[in-house]
């Protein structure tokens, strides 16, 4: 597969966004608007430092595990 190197949005054919019939700008749209559906991504912020790879997947695990009850919390109460 060829690839094509442009120096400018204005040098790329048309056919990159339109493969779908639908303008770039309302196929992100539609990508978007999906977001709500497993509500926002709450990642603890900044570096974390472990002293072993299993130390860093209990702590992942730990806050995926907050994510999801929060996440069952929050449909339970909705009905």
């Amino acid at each position: 597969m060829p690839v094509w190197k442009y120096r400018g949005v204005e040098e790329m054919p048309e056919a990159w966004a339109m493969k779908s019939g639908l303008p770039l700008g309302p196929r992100i749209r539609a990508v978007l608007s999906l977001g709500p559906i497993a509500g926002p991504l709450r990642m603890p912020r900044g570096v974390h430092r472990f002293h072993s790879i299993e130390e860093a997947n209990a702590d992942r695990d730990q806050w995926e595990q907050e994510r999801v009850d929060r996440i069952r919390a929050e449909r339970a109460n909705k009905q």
